[in-house]
């Protein structure tokens, strides 16, 4: 074997790897003292990277208006005003605020927040007086579901009575949002990743893509030769 060659090889091949190993001792650092720098702490929700992991991006454009705020939500995610609400499920299909109570109801459930956001009850199963609901609204100062069959009201949400004249019933309708009502609560709906995860998928490759850590185990192949090479041009040089 060439000694020249192999010396010329080395040393290309050893100058790209350099660059390599400032990425993975960089990388590997930040994520040793990643309890100090409290990375699992600190999130990041910037769109564009949301999408490079494939994560959705909430766009919220429409909503119920409730008292002086908005009700908007994005799958399993629901926002009232600048709050993000706890405890919720499903598809909403009406909400409305009633005697400083907040009602937002799914085909299955009816959930009760205070004007905080704090949710109060949640009513389901039998506790309904019919499912699933179609929509919510008012009757005059009681709440009004709609189902199948009937319109029920109700003044607290808990004793349900038939309406004996639904005439007046006003359902809640979806409302265009405003432009800063929009942007607020595409912000608080944004999906995020802590930065721990972030430089552990950088550390790996894997934010690369799918079979990006495939390249960085050539490149570990690569660094293994590079040794083996070494060695050989030490023990033919010394």
């Amino acid at each position: 074997m060439n000694i020249h060659a192999v010396r010329r090889w080395h040393g290309l091949v050893g100058v790209g790897a350099v660059v390599f190993l400032l990425y993975l001792l960089l990388s590997g650092l930040i994520i040793n003292h990643g309890d100090a720098l409290k990375l699992d702490q600190k999130e990041v929700s910037s769109p564009w990277l949301m999408r490079w992991y494939g994560m959705h991006v909430a766009n919220p454009t429409q909503g119920y208006r409730m008292g002086g705020s908005y009700f908007v939500w994005d799958e399993n995610r629901w926002v009232l005003g600048d709050r993000l609400l706890s405890g919720n499920s499903g598809q909403p299909v009406g909400a409305i605020e009633i005697g400083g109570r907040n009602y937002v109801a799914t085909a299955t459930a009816l959930y009760v927040y205070q004007p905080d956001g704090r949710l109060i009850n949640k009513i389901e199963g039998r506790s309904l007086p019919a499912n699933p609901i179609l929509a919510l609204g008012r009757l005059g100062n009681n709440i009004a579901m709609q189902t199948p069959s009937v319109v029920f009201v109700s003044a607290n949400g808990q004793v349900w009575i038939r309406a004996a004249t639904p005439t007046g019933t006003i359902l809640a309708s979806l409302q265009e949002l405003p432009a800063e009502v929009e942007h607020r609560s595409a912000d608080i709906l944004a999906p995020s990743i802590s930065l721990q995860r972030i430089f552990l998928d950088i550390h790996s490759g894997r934010i690369f893509g799918r079979y990006a850590f495939l390249l960085l185990d050539l490149v570990s192949l690569v660094l293994l030769i590079l040794g083996v090479s070494g060695f050989w041009l030490y023990w033919k040089l010394r």
